[in-house]
C-alpha cells in the first residue's frame, strides 16, 4: 500500500510538471534557452501556420539582453518552420521611424501599427522584471487581425552569469519603466552606439585574415562580430582537463578558453584543444580562442561562408561535466558531449575588437 501511496504522488508530481509554462521551473528559475525554446513552441501550436510574425521588443534595463532574446527566439521559430519571421532590417527601419527602442516597452495599439506597416499577422513583445532571487520573463503574442492575445508566455530566469553579463549595460527604459512613441532627441537617447569602425557582412574577409562568421548587431564590451581562422588546426586533438566551470552562450569563448588554458598549464598538460588555437597564429593576431557551443552553432551556420573544414567533429570550449565537453558534427548539423579523452577537430575564432 505504501509502495502505491509513493507511485501516486510521483505520478501526479510528473503531471504537474508537464505544463509548458512551468515546465522547468524552480525556485531558481530556468535557463534562458529554454524558455525561448517553450515561448516559441507555444507560438507555433496557437499562431495558425504560414503567419508572419514581427519579434517588435522585449522592455528590459539592456539593449543587449533585449536583442539577445529577440535574435534567440527568431532562431527557435525559424527552425520550427511553421511560422515566417518579419526581415530584422525591414524592422529595424520601421522602428526607427516610429521611434521606438528596442528595449523599451511599447504599448499594444503602438505594436500593432508597426505589425501592420511590416505586413505582420501577429506581433511578438515582452518584458523582464527583477523579483528578487530570479527574473521574470513574460512574452506576448498579438493577432493583429482579431486584436486578441494568441501567447501569453511567463516563467523565471535563473540569474545566471550569462543574463546579468547582458544586463550590465543598462542603456534601456529600465525595469517597469517605459519609453514614449515619440523620437527620443539625441540628448537623451541611451541606447548602444558603434564606434566608427569597418562594416562587415557575413562572409566577408576580417583584418586576421579569417572569414566574418556572426553579427551580433551591435558593440557589446568592445566587440560585434566573430572571425574564424581560414582552416583547422591540422590535427585532431584531446580537450583535457578537469574544470567544469565554462559557460554556453555566445560571448563566453574567450573566457573559457581563458580559464581552461591556466588549468591544463597548472596540470602540466600540452596540445589540448584550448592551447593550439593559437598554434599558428592567423594573419599575426595572438586572440584567437575555441568557440563556446553557441559560437560554434553559429559557425556550422555559416560554414558554407568560411570553408576549409576537414573533419566532422569540433571541439567547443563549454563543459558538460569533468568528464565531458560539448562539440558539434559538422556533417550533420547534431550537437552533443563527448569524453574529454576524444580527439576531434579544432577550429579557432576570436572577436572583432574596436
Amino acid at each position: 500500500m505504501k509502495k502505491l501511496f509513493v507511485f501516486g504522488i510521483l505520478t501526479l508530481l510528473c503531471a504537474c510538471s508537464s505544463n509548458p509554462t512551468t515546465n522547468g521551473n524552480t525556485a531558481a528559475g530556468m535557463d534562458l534557452d529554454t524558455a525561448i525554446k517553450e515561448a516559441a513552441t507555444q507560438m507555433e501550436i496557437r499562431i495558425p501556420s504560414g503567419t508572419m510574425v514581427a519579434l517588435v521588443s522585449v522592455a528590459s534595463p539592456s539593449t543587449a539582453f533585449s536583442t539577445q532574446v529577440l535574435a534567440r527566439l527568431e532562431s527557435a521559430i525559424v527552425d520550427g518552420g511553421k511560422l515566417v519571421v518579419v526581415d530584422r532590417a525591414n524592422l529595424d527601419k520601421v522602428r526607427e521611424e516610429q521611434g521606438f527602442q528596442l528595449s523599451g516597452e511599447v504599448d499594444d495599439e503602438s505594436a500593432k501599427s508597426i505589425g501592420r506597416l511590416l505586413g505582420a499577422g501577429a506581433i511578438v513583445t515582452g518584458t523582464l522584471a527583477d523579483l528578487g532571487d530570479v527574473y521574470s520573463l513574460s512574452l506576448k503574442a498579438i493577432n493583429i487581425e482579431t486584436a486578441t492575445v494568441a501567447v501569453s508566455y511567463l516563467t523565471d530566469l535563473t540569474k545566471s552569469t550569462r543574463i546579468e553579463t547582458l544586463l550590465a549595460t543598462r542603456d534601456g527604459a529600465g525595469i517597469g519603466g517605459t519609453v514614449t512613441t515619440s523620437r527620443p532627441s539625441t540628448a537623451t537617447q541611451t541606447q548602444q552606439v558603434a564606434p566608427p569602425s569597418p562594416v562587415y557582412k557575413i562572409g566577408d574577409t576580417g583584418p586576421a585574415g579569417g572569414i566574418v562568421f556572426y553579427d551580433l548587431g551591435f558593440y557589446m564590451d568592445g566587440w560585434r562580430y566573430l572571425e574564424a581562422a581560414p582552416q583547422d588546426f591540422p590535427n585532431k586533438v584531446k580537450f583535457g582537463g578537469a574544470r567544469n566551470l565554462t559557460e554556453t552562450g555566445i560571448g563566453t569563448g574567450m573566457q573559457n578558453t581563458i580559464r581552461i588554458a591556466s588549468d591544463l598549464k597548472n596540470n602540466g598538460e600540452t596540445l589540448r584543444a584550448v592551447q593550439v588555437v593559437n598554434v599558428p597564429r592567423h594573419g599575426g593576431y595572438d586572440d584567437w580562442f575555441l568557440p563556446s557551443i553557441d559560437e560554434l552553432k553559429e559557425l556550422y551556420q555559416n560554414k558554407d561562408d568560411v570553408g576549409g573544414f576537414s573533419t566532422e567533429t569540433y571541439w567547443s570550449s563549454s563543459e558538460n561535466s569533468v568528464s565531458n565537453a560539448f562539440y558539434m558534427n559538422f556533417s550533420n548539423n547534431l550537437w552533443g558531449y563527448s569524453f574529454k579523452s576524444d580527439a576531434k577537430g579544432v577550429r579557432a575564432i576570436r572577436n572583432l575588437i574596436y
